[in-house]
């Protein structure tokens, strides 16, 4: 058996490690919650960006819009990008409501990634149908939006708290 002050040492050596322990995941989930607030700022100044882009394009002639499109197109991508990596990082639904939200923003993206790929692959013959077409991305994209501002992001923000 060992002397009661040997004891007290181990026992003390333990509750330290423990403390330390604790700071070290303290730390790491401050320095998560702060890499997902700070995500979700990145997030929402792209759909400030993507939507003054819109802007541009509709006060922009026909005949130079083509720049403005290519660029609108490239920043959804890498919006896109972003955000999933931020939900593949630790998004978990917690409830079906949060499942549903996941599933309709993940469907969404999908759905803008194949007007994104429509109007690459398209032809610059006809710009009266691109212009309709790319009127019709900008309108599912800020409704797309919409959804994340208000559901979304929100409820990343919990998660990270």
């Amino acid at each position: 058996m060992r002397p009661v002050a040997s004891l007290l040492r181990s026992v003390s050596r333990s509750r330290r490690a423990r403390r330390k322990m604790r700071g070290r995941r303290s730390m790491a989930n401050a320095q998560s919650i702060s890499k997902a607030h700070e995500t979700v700022r990145i997030l929402r100044n792209d759909h400030r960006q993507i939507l003054a882009l819109f802007h541009l394009y509709l006060a922009a002639p026909a005949d130079s819009r083509q720049a403005t499109v290519d660029h609108i197109l490239e920043l959804i991508e890498e919006h896109f990008h972003r955000e999933e990596s931020l939900l593949a990082d630790g998004s978990r639904p917690r409830n079906d409501q949060e499942r549903k939200l996941l599933g309709q923003v993940l469907m969404e993206h999908e759905e803008l990634r194949a007007m994104v790929d429509e109007l690459r692959r398209s032809e610059a013959d006809d710009d009266q149908a691109l212009d309709e077409f790319f009127e019709d991305t900008m309108r599912a994209a800020r409704a797309h939006f919409i959804t994340e501002e208000r559901d979304l992001f929100p409820h990343l923000e919990t998660l990270a708290v």
